[in-house]
């Protein structure tokens, strides 16, 4: 038997290795997300993300408009800031504190690639 293999009797190997992924960490290979940015959130259009990160300390700054969705002409803009937690530097999800807006203390975002996916299906898309 070939490390990570299996030989089989027609004599071709059959590749068994596996990659483990520790769940809220980056698979070995990939590329950690870089949280920093502004982003685009659909069910607020124009409304600005912005996200800073200092450590594992994550900090959300951020406008709703009144009477919405989003933050047009029309609208008077309620601005916000949100904590948050990553679980290491390398880490594809973040807890994010919504309490100060009335949603849940500590709800998952996970990076999807281009951006943050939340569990409601809401996807903010970073930007710059």
């Amino acid at each position: 038997r070939a490390a990570y293999g299996v030989s089989e009797p027609n004599g071709l190997a059959v590749d068994m290795s596996m990659s483990v992924h520790v769940h809220g960490d980056v698979p070995a290979g990939s590329t950690a997300p870089s949280w920093e940015g502004k982003y685009l959130d659909p069910n607020h259009p124009g409304c600005e993300r912005k996200i800073s990160v200092n450590g594992l300390e994550v900090t959300i700054e951020g406008a709703d408009g009144k009477p919405g969705p989003g933050c047009g002409t029309g609208n008077t803009l309620d601005a916000w800031t949100l904590t948050a937690k990553l679980k290491s530097a390398g880490a594809d999800e973040v807890l994010i504190d919504f309490s100060p807006k009335g949603g849940p203390k500590d709800l998952l975002g996970k990076w999807d690639g281009d951006g943050i996916k939340f569990p409601d299906g809401n996807k903010w898309t970073k930007i710059g």
